[in-house]
């Protein structure tokens, strides 16, 4: 059994090592999601800087995931930092990387960032434990944010199309209670 799912991990581990390099750009899906992997094939010992670049058009919010997977000695990493930065602005945001180890691997969570358009570097570094390398996978969710003035039109619309929905209401209510006092009379 330990043997089929080292050679599982493996072979999914090899079936994304072209998907990433350095500097390899970030393309994300309709729905705001980019993922990102890189298998690692040197020994234990060695570290690891990989970059990933991508672009946003205006304010965004960002947030994000990485796991790594553990087989014993056979594979292993250990991410030491998850930085991005506005490569426009010089900007950097230091992710404090929220983990939760398993005995499979270890799951981090990049918490939510507030973006401003521009160009943005993604990097991951961290360190080789297992003796042939090791595999980390991940994704970076991207959901534009509303400018304020987008907001407050969206507000204005709302209360006009509710003050005309609360009037159409007193027409109505009024125009019943007029044919209720005819009918009466």
């Amino acid at each position: 059994m330990k043997k089929l799912l080292a050679a599982s991990a493996i072979a999914m581990a090899l079936s994304f090592a072209g998907t990433a390099a350095q500097a390899a750009p970030l393309t994300f899906s309709s729905n705001g999601v980019a993922t990102f992997s890189n298998v690692i094939t040197t020994g234990a010992g060695s570290t690891f800087s990989d970059n990933y670049t991508f672009s946003l058009p205006g304010n965004s919010s960002a947030s994000g995931s990485l796991t790594t997977i553990t087989l014993g000695q056979l594979l292993g990493l250990a991410i030491n930092s998850v930085t991005l930065t506005n490569t426009t602005t010089n900007t950097v945001f230091n992710a404090v990387l929220n983990s939760s180890s398993t005995a499979t691997g270890t799951n981090y969570s990049i918490p939510v960032t507030l973006l401003t358009g521009g160009s943005y570097k993604l990097n991951i570094a961290g360190s080789v434990s297992g003796l042939s390398g090791g595999f980390y996978a991940g994704g970076l969710n991207v959901a534009a944010v509303p400018e304020a003035s987008t907001t407050a039109m969206m507000l204005g619309g709302l209360a006009l199309v509710g003050f005309v929905a609360l009037r159409r209401r007193r027409n109505e209510d009024s125009k019943s209670f007029a044919a209720s006092q005819m009918t009466a009379a």
